[in-house]
């Protein structure tokens, strides 16, 4: 009986050991549960806010540095250096859109080589939650960094870079962490479980004590993993997360330490790409800027001179758009080449006081700066200048081919001129303008008074391209009349500038700085626009057979979606034949005869004449007019001015003859005088324009003039 009841007590002991035992089981694994998934949590959630305060540092620096490298082709509008900086930051594939958009939110660049978006509202193409501001921003908007940066010039904002970056690389890279972890978890829990449940079976009084102590020896990895991360997390330098070991948590570490690598890369990436060109590994802008402020230091307390010497190609867009950017990019290679060894023989010859690193950055597209600390003399400078200019006029090859281009050079010195680094870099830049007004390949000195005629043209072309966007522009009609009974039967649409404050601005003031730059193409594509829609709209329902003359830019002729777009105008339009004429200079015809006869062909299988504007003054063979389809000639203004009774006319009588044999029509410009008509009509020119008949006028004074002519015949 005894034995009975000891084998029970002994049974119940064991059960409620055993019963114990599974209970402090059971409370272990819950806590150890707990613990790990609060681990796993933690890891995630100090990694998660890392690596998103990380993400949009880099944001901020990138939008900072293409800002800043964007703001001379931005303020130029020049539109290839602007799609060769958005192109190097569009390709990363963590990129969603780049858009640049002026003071008015519209858009200058949106990164596509078409601008598609040029000239539309930003906020049309932002996401919701994100505005169209005027001021550095970073907004965090579901999965993307959105960063504004103003683009600025003398501290002046004129343009916005607006760009987004998507973290959704980092969330998968975050959650495929958190997975990782939370399944290893899982794992080492089965273990505990396993392991506990077979020493429990063998002995029930150590369970407790073995399962505490293998709990310990299991989670100190991942503690240890945990707390990494969050030192990680803290910004501290030096973490790795390898851990010793050849299980589960040994690749964990693993990954983990691969993912840490591939970070730092990152960063080390973004670094190079906000200090350095990528192009040519010069320094860029941003950190010219901050060499240029740590020389200006250094000269300011050793009381010594620095020269800043602004280095422009001249003609180098000529070579992108004859040859391609490929063999563009090449070029500059070789260019930042040469520098850097015309630098490296400076720095022993003059024994400059700072690393050779310091003293030649890119700026962009075709622009280098050379700082030359200690040297203030003129004549030391000038022969310097020149040395880069004999450089860089030595041809270049490139694929088995030879290019030739030249280099403007603008100098200004501290403290003489300038004491900051964006007044060294303004006046460098106005110095080397006005070399290459000068000539090409000529170096100029600043000097003060460059200043205002700068500040002027600028207002100029920034008040053209805000005056195309408020409607401040509109065309004039000069009527073109028969000179047999001075009958009106076409005009020529002139452009004409009316602003609001300072009345209406002669064209000679504006035009010929806008054929200087890149606004002379969207100006061309608005002029033609605007002329078919008045002829469309108002002229022809009253007076068929009218004939407009539009004149076209040379530099539409360069760029296949320029020619584009202006067939798809001419197509558009629907306008009856021969009532548009397409006027361009023959200089511009000649450059690439091949590749215009297809253009001009196309523009006149589209309804529009082609004529040659101010014929006689840009080429001196006339083999050409064989191999285009032209249709008529327009006598320069110049040549009817110099017409004298009796004599002197040869070469309007030689143009005159000429375009009778080969079947052309003829307009003579500028007449003023009934003798300049009598004699053109003696010599056989059917058509003319000039004061005499009438001014420019707008559209509705036109409609007048014709309405009036009307009556008169009806009479």
């Amino acid at each position: 009986m005894k034995h009975s009841l000891a084998t029970r007590y002994g049974l119940l002991l064991a059960a409620m050991t055993a019963v114990i035992g599974c209970c402090v089981l059971l409370v272990n694994l819950f806590y150890l549960d707990r613990y790990a998934r609060q681990s796993v949590e933690t890891g995630q959630t100090h990694l998660s806010n890392a690596m998103t305060r990380q993400l949009i540092r880099d944001a901020e620096l990138v939008a900072s540095s293409l800002a800043s490298n964007l703001d001379t082709a931005v303020y130029n509008h020049d539109f290839s250096a602007i799609q060769e900086q958005l192109e190097a930051v569009g390709s990363e594939s963590h990129v969603a859109y780049t858009y640049i958009y002026d003071l008015n939110r519209r858009i200058i660049h949106d990164g596509s080589a078409e601008l598609l978006h040029y000239g539309r509202p930003v906020s049309e193409l932002l996401p919701a939650g994100i505005t169209a501001t005027l001021t550095a921003e970073t907004v965090k908007n579901d999965r993307y960094i959105h960063v504004a940066h103003p683009i600025q010039s003398g501290g002046t904002t004129f343009a916005v870079l607006r760009i987004a970056i998507t973290y959704s690389d980092a969330e998968s890279d975050i959650q495929s962490f958190s997975a990782e972890l939370a399944k290893e978890s899982e794992h080492q829990r089965n273990n505990v479980i396993f392991t506990s449940l077979t020493v429990i079976t063998v002995m029930l009084l150590m369970a407790t004590l073995i399962v505490f102590a293998l709990s310990q020896h299991l989670l100190r990895p991942v503690r240890w993993l945990a707390e990494q991360c969050r030192l990680y997390a803290s910004g501290r330098t030096g973490i790795r997360f390898a851990v010793d070991r050849s299980d589960e948590l040994g690749l964990l570490g693993e990954a983990l330490e691969e993912m840490r690598r591939s970070i730092s890369t990152s960063q080390r990436q973004v670094e190079q790409l906000a200090y350095h060109d990528p192009l040519t590994h010069l320094p860029n802008r941003r950190l010219f800027n901050e060499q240029l402020e740590l020389l200006i230091n250094w000269a300011d307390e050793t009381h010594s001179s620095l020269a800043v010497l602004f280095i422009d190609l001249d003609h180098f867009k000529q070579v992108n758009d004859v040859a391609g950017h490929e063999v563009g990019d090449k070029l500059l290679v070789q260019t930042a080449n040469r520098l850097c060894n015309l630098v490296s023989g400076l720095g022993q010859q003059h024994k400059l006081p700072v690393p050779q690193e310091m003293l030649l950055s890119r700026l962009g597209g075709d622009e280098f700066v050379m700082l030359l600390p200690g040297i203030s003399l003129h004549h030391e400078l000038e022969q310097i200048a020149a040395q880069i200019a004999d450089l860089l006029e030595n041809t270049f090859t490139i694929d088995n081919r030879r290019f030739n281009v030249s280099a403007s050079i603008g100098i200004t010195l501290f403290p003489e001129y300038g004491h900051s680094t964006s007044e060294l870099l303004k006046q460098a830049d106005i110095a080397m303008y006005e070399a290459k007004h000068s000539g090409r390949k000529r170096h100029c000195f600043f000097e003060p008074e460059m200043n205002s005629a700068v500040v002027g043209k600028m207002l100029i072309q920034q008040g053209v391209r805000d005056a195309m966007m408020c409607d401040e522009l509109y065309l004039a009609y000069q009527p073109i009349v028969d000179l047999s009974n001075d009958t009106i039967i076409g005009a020529e649409s002139l452009i004409r500038w009316r602003h609001p404050e300072r009345g209406n601005i002669p064209p000679d003031s504006f035009i010929p700085l806008i054929e200087k730059t890149d606004l002379i193409v969207p100006l061309t594509l608005w002029t033609l626009q605007r002329a078919c829609e008045d002829l469309k709209r108002h002229i022809l329902p009253h007076h068929p057979g009218f004939k407009l003359s539009v004149n076209i830019s040379g530099a539409t002729l360069k760029d296949q979606s320029i020619r584009a777009r202006i067939q798809e105008i001419l197509e558009q339009s629907q306008l009856p034949p021969d009532t548009l004429h397409l006027e361009l200079t023959e200089t511009s015809m000649v450059e690439n005869i091949s590749a215009c006869a297809d253009t001009l062909q196309e523009w006149k299988n589209s309804g529009a004449d082609i004529w040659i504007d101010d014929f006689g003054t840009g080429y001196s063979s006339l083999n050409y007019l064989h191999s285009l389809p032209i249709d008529g000639l327009k006598i320069d203004r110049s040549f009817v001015q110099d017409m004298r009774p009796g004599s002197g006319n040869q070469v309007i009588e030689t143009i005159l003859a000429l375009a009778g044999s080969m079947g052309l029509d003829t307009v003579s410009e500028g007449i003023e005088t009934d003798l300049q008509r009598s004699t053109l009509s003696k010599h056989g020119c059917r058509y003319g324009q000039g004061y005499l008949f009438a001014h420019p006028a707008p559209l509705s004074d036109l409609l007048q003039l014709l309405e009036k002519e009307s009556e008169c015949e009806s009479v």
